[in-house]
């Protein structure tokens, strides 16, 4: 569920439909003749930083995805339209990102302003590939092939240089220190003024710790790199790469850094992992193989990753308590609830001291 609930379904549907009658040239993906009509409409499972919108047009359409800025904000900006230009121009460049997506800016249809992209069929992990039964129930050569192949879309992604794609100009970075700026606000603005504790000494710590920057290191950074944010073909070959919300421009170790610092969030907190995944430092070695390029400061990302996922999760907890309407945490409120995600992210400063 997205922050602050879900817009109502009915209404959402009665507007598409209005839209794709007005517009049916702008759907992506095309139609395979006669009119198009919605015949099926649900929200997406999981995804808080977004209302997604699932929206299937019958047999002679493949579907379309709707995204749409959620009621309470994750971010202080939510550019949709940031998200479309990026997608459009790595799907150009061979990524498999869905594409064309098309920005919708006049609210007349559904109340707000919207992204479209074709709808993508396959096999999307769960948030936490641990929990996932397509993935416990998968043998090790065919867990690692999962593995391997978000490892290769960074690879991929890493390789195309963002300031012949003109996406330098428009994202943040692309040095470090351009990212701790960009994520010490946000620690300030998502905890309404009065941020957790750990959370502003965390990135005090960042600062301090941080590696020497050198923009000539700078790539296209995805954002979100985990296995939740890929679709697979039934071979297990990625087919689709999604949520480029958090793209950016920076050293290659800022996506390293989420994935294995997530990782070892979800070890320390469930006490398991996949058995068939390659261990860190095999997975290190393997991204420096398909990519020519050696992984440095790694212990330093992995933190500032924690850093940035605390200060996400955080936000989501003040705006939505589970089960309840949404509402808002005070400071001391989120203190008093605690969050297990502070043990973690303290254990992992330790370690990298």
């Amino acid at each position: 569920m997205s922050t602050g609930g879900q817009r109502d379904q009915a209404q959402l549907r009665s507007g598409i439909e209005r839209w794709l009658a007005a517009y049916p040239d702008l759907v992506p993906g095309g139609a395979t003749g006669g009119a198009l009509e919605v015949v099926g409409l649900t929200h997406a499972e999981g995804g808080m930083a977004n209302e997604t919108v699932l929206v299937d047009l019958g047999r002679r359409h493949r579907g379309i995805v709707l995204r749409l800025s959620p009621l309470e904000a994750t971010f202080p900006d939510y550019d949709l339209s940031l998200q479309a230009v990026v997608q459009n121009v790595v799907a150009a460049a061979g990524i498999a990102a869905p594409a064309p997506t098309v920005i919708v800016d006049d609210p007349q249809w559904i109340g707000t302003p919207f992204l479209v992209m074709p709808r993508v069929s396959g096999f999307i992990p769960g948030p936490a590939p641990v929990f996932d039964a397509t993935i416990i129930a998968a043998n090790d050569a065919t867990q690692r092939t999962f593995q391997d192949g978000l490892i290769e879309t960074m690879v991929d992604i890493h390789s195309l240089d963002p300031r012949s794609t003109g996406l330098a100009e428009i994202l943040v970075g692309p040095t470090l220190r351009d990212s701790l700026d960009y994520w010490r606000a946000y620690v300030e603005w998502a905890g309404d003024g009065d941020p957790l504790g750990a959370l502003s000494d965390a990135i005090d710590w960042c600062f301090a710790n941080q590696p020497r920057s050198d923009a000539n290191r700078s790539v296209l950074l995805w954002g979100d790199p985990r296995l939740g944010n890929l679709v697979f073909d039934a071979a297990g070959a990625v087919h689709a790469v999604l949520d480029w919300d958090l793209a950016a421009v920076g050293p290659p170790e800022a996506d390293l850094g989420w994935y294995f610092g997530l990782d070892f969030m979800m070890e320390q907190l469930f006490g398991q992992r996949v058995p068939g995944f390659r261990e860190r430092n095999e997975a290190v070695a393997y991204y420096e193989a398909r990519s020519g390029r050696a992984v440095v400061d790694l212990d330093f990302y992995e933190v500032f990753a924690l850093v940035r996922a605390l200060a996400i999760n955080d936000r989501h907890q003040r705006i939505t308590v589970a089960g309840l309407p949404p509402k808002k945490w005070s400071g001391a409120e989120a203190r008093r609830r605690g969050n297990p995600m502070i043990e973690v992210l303290s254990q992992r400063m330790g370690a990298s001291l």
